[in-house]
């Protein structure tokens, strides 16, 4: 009888080991579940990276190639603003011709202009007394 019970006893410890062992065993499983899924995320996010690294190198460039363009601009509208204010090219000036008429003539062309303009406006004042008659 003492043998039976021991032998019980054995079983006991061993079912329970076995239960322990076998949640241990699905906990396991879970966690390699779990780590799998977070492995497929990192790889997913290391091609992006390794995709954007790609893009650096041709933005780089670009980059580098935008600032030796706009330098060259620069030392374009440096050079430009130089000659517009000190000009060396005195081939391209040419004299404008016309002078200044004297103060009689100017005077005489004041004055007809004058008579011009008296002139128009009575001829709007008898062309509003018209209207203002047909009305």
């Amino acid at each position: 009888n003492d043998e039976l019970a021991l032998l019980y006893e054995k079983i006991k410890i061993q079912q329970s080991v076995l239960s322990r062992g076998q949640i241990q065993y699905r906990d396991r499983l879970n966690e390699i579940r779990v780590l799998k899924i977070k492995l497929n995320d990192l790889k997913r996010e290391l091609h992006i990276l390794k995709s954007s690294v790609a893009n650096i190198d041709v933005l780089k460039r670009e980059v580098h190639q935008l600032g030796r363009e706009l330098l060259q601009e620069r030392t374009k509208v440096k050079a430009l603003s130089e000659e517009l204010e000190n000009p060396l090219n005195v081939h391209r000036w040419r004299k404008l011709e016309g002078s200044d008429p004297s103060t009689y003539e100017m005077i005489q062309k004041i004055q007809t202009l004058q008579k011009r303009l008296i002139a128009k406006t009575e001829e709007v004042v008898e062309r509003d007394l018209l209207i203002q008659e047909k009305e």
